[in-house]
This record gives structure tokens, sequence and C-alpha cells, in this order.
């Protein structure tokens, strides 16, 4: 039998994850139990053994697989490679052995997603995309521990990261009975991803000193080809957004052809930018890329590239 522990919630996939393996070992015992953390590394014959021999005793067997299907970016050679072996092993999984396949995220274009989706017993998806979803987990597991507003600032650091967002919580609330938003402000840290979405907020209004202020306190705590490339990533999405709302696209539809989710609020935020401007913005910002894997850019140091880059944003 074969499941499969899926969607974007890695906490939830994992506490579904434990729930099995607990009550398999109550019940059975730890010696037919053969948990994968990183399979990636384990030798063939060793995964094609457990995967198609019985257990001992011929009593059921649970073996859990980590991190498969894989995601698009975790797809190495190395990785890919073992996908492709699993995929021919699968099929020969005898009904006694209960193989459970968790992972978040994963590429669902992908053959060795599409094989599992038809034939396993079951396909369980857990999704905390929706701020609400977030909400409602947080009170059942810290009821009364943190205010509304510090949770919605919390949710909103973190990028909606339910396992971040109760990791805070817990690390705050050894100090803390009550936690407030001011001891958000004062003790966690934005998420790069969040810290991007605020600078593009800050470009997207002309705030352009204030923009590069907050690009400069970003790049001297992150790489900055990191932060270079989450940038372009971000502001990618704002380039589609502007330029579909100039050809009149109905809301509803952007928010669905660009899977906004819970950020489809960005469809309906005021701008200050012109879809022109942003544009140039973006293409200004992309062509660095280009002219620096072409050697046109022959930066000596990282300060450097970081220049183009406010040079870039000081043009709009």
């Amino acid at each position: 039998m074969i499941y499969l522990f899926t969607w974007n919630s890695p906490y939830l996939i994992r506490e579904k994850t434990l729930t099995w393996k607990n009550l398999f070992i109550e019940k059975n015992g730890e010696f037919n139990l053969v948990h994968f953390k990183d399979i990636v590394q384990i030798d063939n014959n060793h995964i094609t053994e457990t995967l198609t021999a019985s257990g001992f005793m011929w009593e059921k067997k649970l073996i859990i697989i980590d991190d498969f299907p894989l995601s698009a970016d975790k797809k190495t050679t190395q990785a890919q490679s073992k996908q492709d072996f699993l995929e021919n092993v699968i099929t020969h999984i005898p009904e006694s052995n209960i193989v459970i396949f968790s992972s978040c995220s994963p590429d669902k274009r992908g053959k060795f997603y599409k094989k599992i989706k038809k034939i396993a017993t079951k396909v369980e998806e857990y999704n905390t995309s929706w701020e609400q979803d977030i909400i409602a987990k947080v009170h059942n597991i810290y009821p009364n521990t943190i205010s509304p507003d510090g949770l919605n600032l919390l949710i909103r650091y973190k990028s909606s990261h339910l396992e971040k967002v109760l990791s805070e919580i817990e690390k705050l609330a050894i100090t803390k009975e009550q936690i407030s938003i001011d001891d958000i402000k004062r003790h966690v840290s934005m998420e790069l991803e969040e810290s991007i979405f605020e600078l593009i907020n800050l470009i997207t209004q002309k705030n352009i000193p204030w923009a590069i202020s907050a690009f400069k306190i970003l790049s001297s705590t992150t790489n900055i080809y990191a932060l270079y490339n989450n940038l372009i990533a971000n502001l990618r999405t704002s380039v589609y957004i502007s330029r579909m709302k100039h050809l009149k696209v109905p809301i509803p539809q952007i928010t669905s052809l660009l899977n906004l989710w819970n950020r489809g609020f960005l469809v309906t935020k005021s701008s200050k930018i012109n879809h022109s401007e942003l544009q140039s913005l973006y293409i200004t910002l992309v062509s660095l890329d280009k002219k620096m894997k072409s050697w046109k850019l022959l930066w000596t140091e990282e300060k450097d590239f970081q220049f183009e880059i406010e040079k870039a944003l000081l043009q709009i």
C-alpha cells in the first residue's frame, strides 16, 4: 500500500507522518519500521530489498520516505537518478508493506509524482496557504498565547510558513505569557521573502530613497546574488500583474493565472509606478545577469554589483 502526504505545509506533513509512525510502533513495534530521511544517499540494493521484501515473521512493514516526489528546486542529478530508480521499484511493493512518501511542494509535472498519484492507495494534501488556516492551527496549539495583531504580523514576517510561525511562538512563550505585536517587532526578523516584498512595495510607491536604504540593509545581511535573484523573481510577478491590468484582464483571472493564493491582494494594491517604468526596471535588472554571464561586467567585489542595482533603482 502506498500513501502520499503532500502539498505546501512541511509542518502538517511531518505531523501526519509522525502520527502514523507512532501508531505503527505502538501496535507492531519498531522492528519492521524503516524511515529514509535522506534516501538519495542510500544504496539502491538496500532500497529494493527494503521496499519489496515482506516484514519479519510476515508482519506488516512501514517504510517512510521523506522529500519524494522531488520538488522542482531539489532535482539534482543524483536525486533525479534516485527518483528514476524508485519509479521502477514501486510497482513491485507487496500489499503487506505500507510505504509513505512525504513531500512538500513536489513538482506535479514530473513522471514520478503522476505515477505515485495514480497507484497510491490514498493521497492527502496539507495546505496552509491561507492565513485563516494558519491562525486556526496556531490557536489550536497555543490558545491565548499571542495577540491577534501580533499573530497577523508574525504570519507576515514569516511569509505564511506555519512551521516558522510556530517556532517563533515557541521561543517567545518561554519568557512571555502573552506575546504582543511589540514583542514580534522587537524579537522576530522578517524572512527574506517578506523583506523583498517590503522593498518592492517601496519601489512601486516610487519611494526610491527608502527603497535604496532598505536594499542596503538587506544586502548587509544577505548574499548579494541571493538577494538579486529573489528581487528578480518577486519583481517579475509585479510586472506580470501590471501588464495584465494594463491589458484590462479581469482581477479574478489575474489572481488565478498567476497562482497568487494569499497574495491576491497585490492585484488591487495601488501603485504610483506605471507599467512602462516597472518593466524598464525589470529589464535593466535582468540585463545585469546577462552581462555578468557574458563577462561584459567585470566586478571585483560584491559591492560593485550592489552599486549596479542601486543605479538601476535611481533610474526610475
